[in-house]
C-alpha cells in the first residue's frame, strides 16, 4: 500500500550541525567543512541511488558544485544559532519504479522549490521497511537565501510560511497519485490527517449502503479499519543508531509502543467489522427466506382467487342459459311476453302449502249441517222413501 509521508524541518548550528556535514551524508560522499575544518566522509554509505543539485536559472554554476555550495552557506551564515538549510523528506512510491520515482521527485521539486528561487540538494535513498519491503525515500536540502549575482543575499522570511508547507504537502500527494495513475496503479495517498481521512470514507461508506452498493460498501468498511491507527513517532538517525546497537531509546520505547496500541486496534476492528458482515449476511439471508414464503403464500392466494372466480363465472353462464331457454320456451309456445315476465317473477317464490279447513266450515261447505253441535244422520224412513 502506498503511503504517505512529507516532513519538512531546518537544519541549524544550534545543535552543533553542519550544512556540510548534513549534504555528505544525504548524498553518501566526502565533503570538507571549511570553516570547522573537519572533512565528513560518507562515500561507504550504502542506499544511496542517486543525488543531484538543481538550480534556478538565475544561479551561477559553481552553485552546481556540492563542496562549494555548502561552504558557501556556512561562510555567509555568522550567528552560532543560525538556520543553514532545510530540508524536506518525502516517501516515494514503491508502486513505481526507479525511473518513475526519479521524475516524480525531480518534477515536484523544480515546481515547488527551484521555480521560487531555491536551490534544491537532493539524494535518493532506498532502504528497507519494517515489514521487509522497499523503503524508497528522498532528502532535499534547500538553501534560505535569495541569489543575488555571484553569491547569497538575504533570507526570504515567506519560505517559512506555514500556509506555503501546507501547499507543499497538498501538492506532493496530487503529483504522487497523478504518477501512479499515468503507471496503471490503483494505490492513492493522502495528505490529511487520519482522523480527517477515516470520517471521510465513513460517510462514503453511509452512502453506499443507503444507496444499495453494499460491495463498495464493503470495501470502505475494510479501508476504515486500516484508517483507526494513532501516528507512530519517528525515531530518528541517534536514536535508530542506538537501537541498532541493541541500545533501548526513549524514542523507540514510544514508537514500539504507538506499534502495540496500533496492533490492538486493528485487531478489534477487524473482530467488529467480521460480526457486522456476519450480521449482515445473516440479516440477507432471513429477508430472502422472508421474501421466498410471501411469494408462495402469494401464488397460493392467486390461485385461491382464481377458482372462485371461476366458479362465480360458471354459476353466472348457468343463471343466463337458464333464461335464455325459458325465453325460447315462450317465444314457441306463443305466450306474450307479460306473461313471460310473470313467471319469471313467479320462478323461485316460494310455494305455500293449502291450509286445511276447520270441520264446522268444511260441512257448510258440502251441505252438511249440524243441530245443537250433533251432526244430522239421515234415518231409516228416508233410507225407504229413497228406494221407492
Amino acid at each position: 500500500m502506498a503511503i504517505y509521508h512529507l516532513s519538512a524541518k531546518v537544519i541549524g548550528r544550534k545543535g552543533g550541525r553542519s550544512s556540510v556535514a548534513a549534504a555528505a551524508y544525504r548524498a553518501g560522499g566526502r565533503l570538507r567543512d571549511e570553516r570547522q575544518g573537519i572533512e565528513h566522509d560518507y562515500s561507504r554509505k550504502g542506499g544511496v541511488v542517486h543525488a543531484e543539485i538543481l538550480v534556478p536559472e538565475n544561479a551561477p554554476e559553481w552553485m552546481r558544485d556540492r563542496d562549494r555550495l555548502w561552504n558557501a552557506v556556512e561562510a555567509v551564515e555568522r550567528r552560532k544559532d543560525a538556520q543553514l538549510a532545510r530540508e524536506i523528506e518525502v516517501a516515494l512510491p514503491r508502486e513505481l519504479d526507479r525511473g518513475e520515482r526519479l521524475e516524480l521527485l525531480r518534477g515536484f521539486v523544480q515546481r515547488q522549490f527551484v521555480d521560487r528561487g531555491m536551490i534544491a540538494d537532493l539524494a535518493v535513498h532506498e532502504g528497507r521497511a519494517r515489514d521487509g519491503h522497499g523503503q524508497p525515500h528522498a532528502h532535499v536540502m534547500l538553501t534560505l537565501r535569495e541569489l543575488t549575482g555571484e553569491g547569497f543575499g538575504k533570507k526570504d522570511r515567506s519560505w517559512n510560511e506555514p500556509e506555503l508547507l501546507l501547499g507543499w504537502r497538498e501538492a506532493w500527494a496530487r503529483e504522487a497519485n497523478a504518477a501512479l495513475e499515468r503507471a496503471g496503479r490503483s494505490e492513492r495517498i493522502d495528505h490529511r490527517s487520519l482522523p480527517v481521512q477515516r470520517a471521510e470514507v465513513e460517510r462514503e461508506a453511509t452512502r453506499a449502503r443507503d444507496t444499495g452498493q453494499e460491495e463498495r460498501a464493503r470495501q470502505l468498511e475494510i479501508k476504515m479499519v486500516e484508517l483507526t491507527r494513532e501516528p507512530e513517532p519517528k525515531i530518528g538517525p541517534a536514536a535508530n543508531a542506538l537501537e541498532k546497537r541493541g541500545i533501548e531509546t526513549e524514542r523507540g520505547n514510544a514508537f514500539r509502543a504507538a506499534q502495540v496500541r496500533n496492533a490492538e486496534r486493528r485487531e478489534l476492528g477487524w473482530r467488529q467489522l467480521e460480526l457486522r458482515f456476519e450480521l449482515a449476511e445473516r440479516g440477507r439471508a432471513f429477508v430472502a427466506a422472508a421474501r421466498e414464503r410471501i411469494g408462495q403464500l402469494w401464488q397460493r392466494a392467486e390461485a385461491a382467487m382464481e377458482k372462485i372466480r371461476e366458479r362465480v363465472m360458471g354459476q353466472m353462464e348457468r343463471s343466463e342459459r337458464f333464461d335464455d331457454r325459458e325465453a325460447r320456451r315462450a317465444a314457441v309456445l306463443g305466450r306474450g311476453g307479460a306473461e313471460v315476465q310473470r313467471q319469471d317473477n313467479d320462478f323461485g317464490r316460494e310455494r305455500v302449502a293449502p291450509v286445511e279447513l276447520d270441520p264446522g266450515r268444511r260441512d257448510a261447505i258440502l251441505g252438511r249441517h249440524r243441530d245443537n253441535g250433533q251432526e244430522r244422520q239421515p234415518g231409516p224412513g228416508r233410507d225407504r222413501e229413497r228406494e221407492r
